[in-house]
């Protein structure tokens, strides 16, 4: 393994004394899945199958796109070959598929704001579950390069893991990550997902969960979400009773900034309103003295 044993809970040194629930009265521990809700993958297969598709000089439908989104690659693959008539078998463009979709997503962007909520909830001694639909060697790849900011989840849940027997959307695969968490439970834990089929498991696994969505993702696909977003910059804690960002956070340095601009432009005014000042006093007393001087002439 890339680091610690997946299956090994790993409690942060901070927070290795912290009762279960002690940092909020609501969420204390959330689940994440890798390649929906850590990774933004989500444009990267619909590129991957508009590309293939165009090698074939075929274009694939928008209706066809939003229709194939929750299916596997299999059921994906043998409906665009039919509907697309494409030249070749669906078990072949389903490999060049997986080809081209590996090539694309060796590298894969993290979803906008996960970085600062993962770290927000860490300090705040929220357990952090990951789960994955890639195996142990191909997750390790993955994060290559991010081995600090993948410490942070204390347990991770792969594909090939031994006590895993069915996939989404079945809700073991968050029904063992809970258990690997220790505490959690339904009524504390909270799922982040970008998938139709990961919002069934995880409301199958009785667990509140939040869909990152596609825009243009059909409503009916999200119904059973308890919160639908289309990024984590879009996500605040305070709406599930966990800790808001300013407990872990310092005020944003622009403002601190845009206080130093007032306070040297009071700076100046004041300086320039002090010479102003000098400057009167002067003339006042540049005219006495010459009243004074007239006074004692006409004397």
């Amino acid at each position: 393994m890339c680091s610690p044993p997946c299956n090994i809970p790993k409690t942060p040194p901070e927070c290795a004394r912290c009762p279960p629930m002690c940092c909020s009265p609501g969420i204390s521990f959330c689940i994440f899945d890798l390649e929906s809700a850590v990774f933004d993958t989500r444009h990267i297969y619909r590129r991957a199958l508009l590309e293939l598709a165009s090698s074939y000089n075929r274009i694939v439908p928008e209706h066809l796109l939003i229709q194939s989104g929750p299916m596997e690659t299999g059921e994906m693959a043998e409906l665009i070959c039919r509907k697309c008539k494409l030249p070749i078998g669906w078990e072949q463009f389903r490999s060049e598929l997986n080809e081209r979709t590996s090539e694309l997503i060796a590298n894969p962007p993290l979803m906008p704001g996960v970085e600062r909520l993962v770290t927000h909830l860490s300090k705040c001694c929220v357990g952090l579950g990951l789960v994955t639909s890639c195996s142990e060697s191909l997750y390790c790849s993955k994060i290559r390069g991010r081995e600090q900011f993948f410490e942070t989840f204390c347990t991770v849940l792969c594909a090939d893991d031994t006590e895993l027997r069915a996939f989404k959307p079945e809700p073991d695969v968050y029904l063992i990550a809970m258990a690997r968490l220790g505490d959690a439970g339904p009524d504390c834990t909270l799922v982040f997902d970008g998938t139709a089929k990961g919002v069934q498991a995880a409301r199958d696994a009785r667990l509140p969960v939040v869909m990152l969505a596609e825009p243009e993702l059909p409503c009916c696909w999200s119904e059973l979400a308890t919160l639908r977003l289309e990024t984590l910059e879009e996500f605040n804690p305070e709406e599930f009773d966990m800790p808001p960002y300013s407990r872990t956070e310092s005020p944003e340095p622009r403002k601190s900034q845009r206080s130093s601009r007032r306070s040297s432009q009071k700076s100046g005014a004041s300086r320039r309103s002090s010479a102003l000042q000098r400057e009167a006093e002067e003339k006042a007393a540049a005219d006495e003295e010459e009243e004074a001087e007239e006074g004692e002439e006409a004397a």
